[in-house]
């Protein structure tokens, strides 16, 4: 059965969840060689990824989201936009 509405997931309530349950935001994200760690993407995946840069060049939140960070997710290589950040579970 079909919503009346179509549900969109919320980046805004994500990161505000995300804040809530023990993440970090993207204000002190590791750097390069800072080793992998997971993030929280604008589109709700949870991806290992690692950052490229030696410093944080944060985007301002818009119409499309919180403010986010571009990394590099560890299995594809993509770039993906995130907006928290946690270290794994071991």
């Amino acid at each position: 059965m079909k919503h009346s509405v179509p549900t969109r997931r919320d980046p805004y309530t994500m990161l505000a969840d995300a804040l809530a349950s023990g993440w970090h935001s993207v204000d002190d994200i590791p750097l390069k060689g800072e080793g992998v760690f997971l993030v929280l993407t604008l589109s709700g995946l949870v991806r290992h990824a690692r950052n490229r840069r030696t410093y944080r060049k944060i985007r301002r939140a818009d119409g499309y989201g919180p403010r986010r960070l571009t990394v590099n997710a560890v299995d594809t290589g993509n770039y993906l936009g995130a907006i928290a950040w946690k270290w794994p579970d071991v």
